[in-house]
């Protein structure tokens, strides 16, 4: 069986055990402020504003670690190879694609607050020092 097959298999299996687990523990309820309700992933502000920074603050995490283990993945595959061309473009271009991936990430959240704090003139987007 490939590599990427068992990799499937695995991922399909243990990532929704992981996600169940994240969303069904209990934090230390001390650390919350007020307005904020205690999860798996956190204190979770209840105020609106708040809420969208928080969900693009952990989509932008969770993309970040996605294109790291697909950097991770592509390098494992250039390494299995065997100098195989196929395998070595295949893994190459994994890592080409989780680069580009992130920098589009970064380049839009950029672009977010450009375009929301300094044109807009939306407070709360202004994420910067």
């Amino acid at each position: 069986m490939p590599i990427a097959k068992t990799l499937s298999r695995i991922t399909k299996l243990i990532l929704p055990t992981i996600l169940l687990l994240v969303l069904s523990s209990t934090p230390a309820r001390a650390a919350c402020d007020a307005g904020e309700i205690p999860t798996g992933l956190g204190c979770i502000p209840t105020d609106p504003t708040k809420l969208v920074l928080k969900i693009l603050e952990i989509a932008v995490g969770v993309a970040g670690g996605v294109a790291l283990l697909s950097v991770l993945f592509g390098g494992l595959k250039v390494l299995t190879s065997s100098g195989d061309p196929d395998g070595i473009k295949e893994g190459k271009g994994m890592i080409t694609n989780a680069i580009a991936g992130l920098v589009l990430i970064l380049f839009s959240v950029a672009i977010l607050n450009i375009i929301g704090f300094n044109v807009l003139g939306i407070p709360f987007f202004n994420t910067g020092p």
